[in-house]
């Protein structure tokens, strides 16, 4: 019985080929599955990883969505720009408020601004770029350019003349210099060509020399009248035909009232 035995245990420890024998079947199958499952697991993990460091192609869009932004405000402040400046400096007594002549005005001011800080801004980012291409001398020629630019901006919001009711202020970034209409010596009523119409113009002149120029319209005609009645009755004052019949047209003087006050007065 022994040597059966033995020989039975020997024959459970054998190992034929193609023939395996497990004794704890189940338990090897739910350890595989298992050790799977937590496979699984890691392999979703790395996904997931991998994920995070794909570069994000939305960026580039975001960045044109900024800048067009930016320069959607730039255009609106470039055509608002006058009506800006007139909200901002324009008097409570003012009765005309007239924007000096020549280039520099709000609308290129606007342009200006916007062009030094962008200057401004690319030097000063450039600053901390050890990899950037510009040098130290250029950085600082960009910062110089940009301050220019943004001043020279700046300074066209400050070129009007505002005549009051009992002033005319004459206004400049570092200068203001106002005159009463007593210092009026000389008014001018003439018509210049635009297009293919005659526009009514007044010319002041005071006694230091200086002169503005006033195109009349509907829209500030009576204003005009105003200062016409406040400039003493010594200045020198001067009209054409043109002139008259364009007030006429207007309905701004009649014809009597023009002579009255242009000539015989």
């Amino acid at each position: 019985m022994a040597s059966n035995k033995d020989h039975y245990d020997n024959e459970r420890e054998k190992v034929t080929l193609g023939e395996e024998r497990f004794k704890e079947l189940p338990k090897v199958k739910d350890e595989t599955v298992r050790e799977n499952r937590q496979n699984e697991v890691i392999e979703v993990d790395k996904v997931i990883v991998d994920h995070d460091q794909i570069p994000d192609k939305r960026r580039p869009v975001s960045k044109w969505k900024t800048f067009g932004i930016l320069a959607a405000i730039g255009l609106i402040l470039t055509i608002f720009a006058e009506t800006i400046r007139a909200a901002i400096f324009r008097s409570d007594d003012s009765l005309l408020f007239v924007p000096k002549g020549g280039l520099l005005i709000p609308p290129v001011g606007v342009i200006l601004i916007i062009v030094g800080a962008a200057l401004m801004s690319i030097a000063f980012i450039s600053l901390f770029n050890r990899g950037g291409k510009l040098t130290r001398q250029q950085k600082g020629i960009a910062v110089l350019i940009g301050v220019i630019l943004v001043g020279l901006g700046v300074s066209t919001f400050f070129r009007y003349v505002d005549f009051r009711e009992n002033t005319v202020t004459d206004r400049t970034l570092l200068t203001t210099r106002s005159y009463t209409y007593l210092d009026v010596t000389e008014v001018n009523a003439s018509t210049i060509v635009e297009g293919e119409d005659n526009r009514l113009s007044y010319n002041y002149i005071f006694q230091n020399g200086k002169s503005y120029d006033i195109r009349v319209n509907e829209t500030n005609m009576m204003e005009v009248r105003r200062i016409d009645t406040k400039i003493k009755g010594t200045a020198r004052r001067s009209i054409d035909n043109y002139a008259i019949q364009e007030m006429e047209r207007m309905k701004m003087y009649t014809k009597d009232e023009a002579l009255n006050l242009f000539i015989l007065e």
